[in-house]
């Protein structure tokens, strides 16, 4: 099968979207961790306030080793939401 053009360019537009979000949270949040090509937008943050309208929602499994969700604000009061693995 061959793919449509339709799809190719849509596919060729998503890509260069990623390469500009990718860029973007590089460069304005601390993702150390954060798995940046699957974000989400949801409506509620959950876990523990950080700063600046952030949220941690986190799990330790081992001395220096933690996983979960970290929440950035949106204008528009909803949450950028990313998942999260440090060790």
């Amino acid at each position: 099968m061959k793919i449509p053009k339709e799809i190719r360019e849509k596919i060729e537009q998503r890509i260069r979207l990623n390469e500009e979000l990718d860029t973007w949270f590089r460069e304005n949040l601390d993702i150390e961790g954060c798995d940046h090509r699957d974000v989400q937008v949801v409506d509620e943050a959950t876990g523990e306030e950080q700063l600046d309208g952030e949220y941690c929602d986190q799990i330790q499994h081992g001395d220096d080793w933690f996983s979960g969700k970290y929440y950035w604000e949106m204008d528009n009061g909803k949450y950028l939401c990313m998942n999260f693995e440090i060790y």
